[in-house]
């Protein structure tokens, strides 16, 4: 909490207070008296780190509200002032204030703190003169990532050579983070994949989180893991199909819930769980149908977009008078009529020029209504500009 009362002095024995363009008062009743007359006054100078309450009028009076949070005061006026702000009466600003702050010194001051986490001073240091005390093999106390190896010596003297080796291979793995040769690297991606698939199933999930956040020290172990020439063909075509249908680059990510993409960049966790229970209603729906299996993942793989509206239009009913065809209109005669045209590229969003009526538009207006004028001045727009609907 931190006070900026400097500039506005608190009144007498006031607990909490307002400051209305310079004027102040701990009174609610001559709060309204301040507010009638605030245009007079300039607004107050705000800082960047003041607590400011949404409001919808952004010109109404800027009323700046100290207090301290946990008073019963500071309850009452905040739910008043709430009230007000979204009326549009007046722009809210809260800021802490303390009456009778305490005299011991707090362990952080004020709220410009900084966490130096790393040194930026390097220091010159001659190792050559530091002494290193390397543990012998048959030191009592030989201890290796936990292990004390004196004392397993001592209680199992049949087991010394498995012990050793196995002494021999925890020091090698203590140096987990010594620079690997460039040799070591070219295969590290695909060791890594290979050393998840291996786990059991149940279990792949948990080492690939442990690779993923131990790195730099799993790195020298996982170069000595195998990778078979199906798991690298396998990956180099993932990798070519996900540059083509998507644009991921290797070592990018993406995210599928039962064939939809979600965008990582705009989506949190609980659009996400919305995500998943919608995703979840409908296969619920689908299994009481009776769809269940291959079926049932390939029925939620088809592409249909959500609509909200609950009634359809038949564009076969005679009712519907259409303006143009392009199928048979001369207009149109210079356009191809094949649906080879469609594998072409193209600019995304645009619409193909094809002598086939692909896409159809249908405005459904009251010729009485005063806004037809406004939905026929767009259909004469499309019909004018040649775009490819009917």
């Amino acid at each position: 909490l931190f006070q900026e009362t400097t500039d506005e002095p608190p009144p007498e024995e006031c607990n909490s207070f307002f400051s209305v363009h310079g004027k102040k008062t701990c009174d609610f009743d001559t709060l309204e008296t301040l507010l009638l007359t605030a245009s007079e006054r300039p607004k107050p100078l705000l800082f960047k780190g003041d607590h400011r309450y949404p409001s919808s009028n952004p010109e109404s009076p800027v009323v700046i509200f100290y207090s301290e949070i946990g008073d019963e005061e500071f309850y009452n006026f905040h739910r008043q002032l709430i009230s007000k702000s979204n009326a549009g009466k007046i722009n809210y600003v809260f800021r802490h204030y303390i009456l009778n702050p305490r005299k011991e010194p707090v362990y952080l001051s004020g709220y410009g703190v900084e966490l130096a986490i790393k040194s930026t001073e390097y220091k010159a240091k001659d190792d050559t003169q530091v002494n290193t005390t390397v543990i012998g093999e048959n030191d009592p106390i030989d201890e290796v990532q936990g292990f004390l190896f004196g004392k397993l010596r001592d209680l199992h003297p049949d087991l010394k050579g498995q012990l050793k080796e196995l002494r021999k291979h925890l020091v090698e793995s203590t140096n987990e983070m010594a620079p690997l040769k460039v040799w070591q690297l070219q295969d590290l991606s695909f060791q890594t994949a290979a050393r998840i698939l291996a786990a059991p199933i149940e279990l792949a999930l948990v080492v690939m989180k442990d690779l993923s956040q131990n790195f730099p020290t799993k790195a020298r172990a996982i170069t000595k893991t195998a990778v078979s020439s199906e798991l690298r063909i396998e990956v180099e075509e993932n990798q070519k199909y996900f540059k083509g249908t998507l644009g991921l680059q290797p070592g990018d990510c993406a995210l599928f819930i039962n064939g939809l993409h979600i965008d990582l960049d705009t989506q949190d966790i609980f659009s996400l769980f919305d995500v998943l229970r919608n995703e979840a209603r409908v296969m619920e729906g689908l299994h009481r149908l009776g769809i269940e299996g291959l079926s049932l993942h390939n029925v939620l793989k088809l592409n249909i977009q959500p609509s909200e509206a609950d009634y359809a239009v038949d564009i076969r009913s005679p009712a519907i008078s259409w303006i143009n065809n392009l199928e048979v209109d001369s207009r149109y005669n210079s356009w191809p009529s094949s649906l080879q045209e469609l594998l072409r590229p193209t600019f995304p969003g645009v619409i193909r020029q094809i002598r086939k009526n692909l896409h159809n538009m249908v405005f459904i207006i009251d010729p009485a209504h005063e806004t037809t004028a406004e939905l026929i001045n767009t259909a004469e727009m499309f019909l004018s500009n040649h775009i490819p609907l009917r």
